[in-house]
């Protein structure tokens, strides 16, 4: 994990960056299309996966506030997250997350953010001019009783990860940082 700090610390140095995404760019997610207009700027982001990947990629100025926490954020994260509002380590209310005025809410879960989500619906996000995302592996999931995680019939893999890294990158004009990160997971 040194090795992909190390390595995302000299892309941030990078005078240019080779990839540049255009905007209004817009990316098709777990049945959604969602457009963007610009990188987004105050990001409540729902799930620590969620969390620790926008970290990863260096955003952790664009994220404002955090929520939704089973376990410790990795160690070698831990500074740059304390610098973030932790709204609840549980299930927030749509109410808290509207307050901190984001224009972009990723989920770690259906359960998160989707149609039988505890904090609220895409659709209630969109109605308030807030673009949404969920993680791309929970997309092929089915809600099944008593399990929050839901199930699914084809086994998860690390193209569901990478997937999402790809979208951030391109999301937050970061696609350099984006693909060192996948290419430095492919090495382990």
């Amino acid at each position: 994990m040194k090795k992909v700090l190390c390595a995302l610390g000299l892309m941030f140095t990078a005078v240019s960056s080779a990839l540049a995404t255009t905007y209004p760019l817009t990316i098709e997610n777990c049945g959604y299309q969602e457009t963007f207009t610009r990188p987004p700027e105050r990001v409540v982001a729902l799930g620590q996966n969620t969390v620790e990947i926008l970290l990863l990629l260096g955003l952790q100025k664009q994220v404002v506030a955090s929520a939704f926490w089973p376990t410790s954020v990795l160690p070698q994260l831990a500074e740059q997250n304390a610098k973030i509002k932790t709204l609840t380590v549980e299930i927030p209310s749509l109410e808290s997350v509207l307050a901190q005025n984001p224009d972009f809410v990723p989920a770690q879960l259906p359960l998160l953010l989707g149609p039988e989500s505890k904090v609220a619906r895409r659709e209630d996000l969109a109605t308030v001019g807030v673009n949404s995302y969920v993680s791309p592996g929970m997309c092929a999931t089915k809600k099944a009783t008593g399990d929050m995680y839901g199930s699914r019939q084809k086994l998860w893999d690390m193209t569901w990860l990478y997937q999402e890294i790809s979208d951030f990158s391109r999301i937050f004009n970061v696609e350099d940082r984006g693909q060192a990160l996948i290419a430095d997971f492919k090495k382990t």
